[in-house]
């Protein structure tokens, strides 16, 4: 079944909010395509290159909290116009670096006002598309960003080597400001209105708006900790947290890996992990997204069984796959791994959406990104400071994958919690309570 097929918003709304998960990937990947040629020309050590990616995802962190408010209490996709406005501002500003401290800068803002994108445009798309598809909907989502992360490396590494690394971060200007009119132009949709059964007195009830009361500081600080007392919740975020604490640091230097591992140019290496991103994305998503729906139509903790198995059997193939001879057995052994581990990714953010009260998604989706961010924002330094220190950095990229396993099975838990918190997330909203 299409996931536009008799819904009441069609198909524009995802296109536009796919869009803007793609923009991100692409900004990013610009970095880690250009990676080299910045260091290169301002002379930094790997451990700065590392820090350059966690410096802008820790500031990321802190626009979270208010982003998750501003997802509850706004007009969200206003906001979100707003936020990639001030997206193209700060890639100008990369892009017009003099020196290594205002390129670290201007990362910096970029990471705190790119955070602030995925807790807005996860709770509208959870509002604009029912669960029966929903994952199939962040199927599309997810595919965006690993898409646009590999179109990043490809015109960073590229576009770099003909024009420049400055060329390459202007390149994200145009199709940023685009997406920002389009996102302005998007009608707000009811908050879970769609979570309900088609004509019910719920769905009624939540069609004429369901929204938490503004609260000050510490009561939504509350709103934070009672969402991690969501059994289901602690489980999935808990777990992905540690999970995916080694997979950026991967993604980011992997093509540094192949330019010293296999003497591959910046473009020839950018265009090897572009290439296995886009093959496992296009493959692993949507496969996990359409295997997902089903799972969770049939068998509560469906989709939690599904991104056990896909973490589980990515991480040991990402191991597996380092330790083979040859570029060739390499770049498959890591297409593999990349393309089980891709299946979870629609899945993990699915689940968490059937589990978050309507008017609590947004804070819930901030506390997600949150943790998600916390874990792997050190992931780039971590590699970076292993690779300097032994000299070795597939033996550092090694490394990273060994938390995915004991993150996985932490998530497993969840299967058992799941459909209790399902029909709790669908009762009217309540002020938190936190037990003791």
């Amino acid at each position: 079944m299409a996931i536009t097929e008799n819904l009441p918003h069609g198909k524009r709304p995802a296109v536009v909010l796919v869009g803007v998960n793609f923009l991100d990937g692409l900004d990013w990947g610009i970095l880690i395509g250009a990676l080299s040629l910045l260091q290169k020309e301002y002379g930094f050590s790997d451990t700065w290159g590392g820090a350059i990616a966690t410096a802008a995802t820790i500031a990321g962190l802190f626009a979270l909290l208010p982003a998750g408010w501003m997802s509850d209490h706004l007009p969200r996709a206003r906001v979100l116009a707003l936020v990639l406005a001030s997206w193209a501002l700060f890639q100008g500003l990369t892009a017009a670096s003099v020196a290594f401290w205002m390129l670290v800068l201007t990362r910096v803002l970029l990471g705190a006002a790119a955070h602030i994108d995925n807790p807005l445009a996860s709770s509208l798309l959870a509002d604009y598309y029912p669960p029966a598809v929903r994952g199939r909907v962040f199927a599309y989502q997810r595919l965006a960003q690993i898409l646009g992360t590999a179109a990043g490396i490809g015109v960073g590494g590229g576009v770099g080597d003909l024009l420049g690394w400055r060329a390459a971060f202007l390149v994200t200007i145009p199709p940023t400001l685009l997406v920002a009119a389009l996102a302005y132009s998007l009608r707000e949709p009811p908050r879970g209105a769609l979570d309900h059964e088609p004509g019910s007195a719920a769905a009624a009830a939540a069609a004429e708006g369901v929204e938490a009361p503004r609260l000050g500081a510490r009561e939504y600080l509350r709103e934070f900790r009672a969402t991690l007392h969501i059994p289901t919740v602690r489980r999935i975020y808990v777990g992905l947290t540690v999970a995916f604490m080694g997979f950026n640091g991967i993604a980011y230097w992997l093509p540094s890996y192949w330019e010293r591992q296999h003497h591959l140019s910046e473009t020839e290496a950018g265009a090897l992990t572009a290439g296995i991103a886009v093959v496992a994305a296009i493959g692993g998503s949507i496969l996990g997204g359409v295997i997902g729906d089903r799972w969770n139509a049939r068998r509560p903790g469906g989709r939690i069984d599904l991104v056990v198995i896909s973490l589980i059997s990515g991480a040991g193939v990402l191991m597996i796959g380092l330790m083979l001879p040859g570029l060739g057995t390499q770049a498959v052994g890591l297409g593999l791994a990349a393309f089980l581990l891709t299946i979870s990714f629609p899945n993990f953010a699915a689940a968490a959406a059937d589990v978050l009260p309507a008017a609590r998604r947004g804070t819930g989706f901030a506390l997600f990104t949150f943790l998600l961010q916390a874990g792997g924002a050190l992931g780039p330094l971590i590699v970076g400071v292993a690779s300097d220190l032994s000299g070795n950095l597939g033996l550092a990229i090694g490394i990273s994958v060994v938390p995915a396993i004991p993150g996985a099975l932490y998530v497993l838990g969840a299967r058992h919690t799941v459909d209790a918190d399902r029909a709790a997330a669908l009762l009217p909203y309540s002020a938190p309570t936190i037990p003791t």
